[in-house]
């Protein structure tokens, strides 16, 4: 795009979203409330089954494996039982600790994130992990 080369601004549209952004985060701070509640809800609840999420403190819940191979099995396993995750690998990570990355929204239920609690259990015990 003509507007990102070699040109060091931020392109209008990126400038208004942000805007909008930052007005819905003034205006609604409930959204932020929920967000660190569903976070709580997910952390709690991978730990209670013995996963290790390391130090977390954010809406971005890791899920450390370890093994690359393994953290792909659970991946494809999440996936196909409907949760969306990421994989994180190495170089990202140090070779050892790759992991699977879970992204919470405020918009989620506890329904939702109940259900997403379950398939990462059955999967967890399959692949081994739990």
């Amino acid at each position: 795009a003509r507007s990102l080369i070699f040109s060091a601004s931020i392109p209008p549209y990126a400038v208004a979203t942000v805007q909008k952004c930052l007005d819905i985060i003034r205006s609604e701070p409930e959204r932020r409330a929920k967000l660190w509640e569903n976070a709580r809800h997910l952390k709690d609840g991978l730990v209670s089954m013995g996963f290790d999420v390391g130090t977390c403190c954010t809406p971005i819940v890791p899920i450390i494996i370890g093994n690359t191979e393994r953290t792909f099995f659970f991946y494809k396993m999440l996936f196909e039982g409907g949760v969306f995750t990421n994989p994180v690998i190495a170089p990202s990570v140090p070779e050892s600790s790759s992991r699977i990355r879970t992204s919470l929204m405020a918009t989620h239920t506890a329904e939702q994130i109940d259900r997403a609690l379950e398939i990462i259990q059955r999967a967890g015990r399959k692949a081994g992990i739990i």
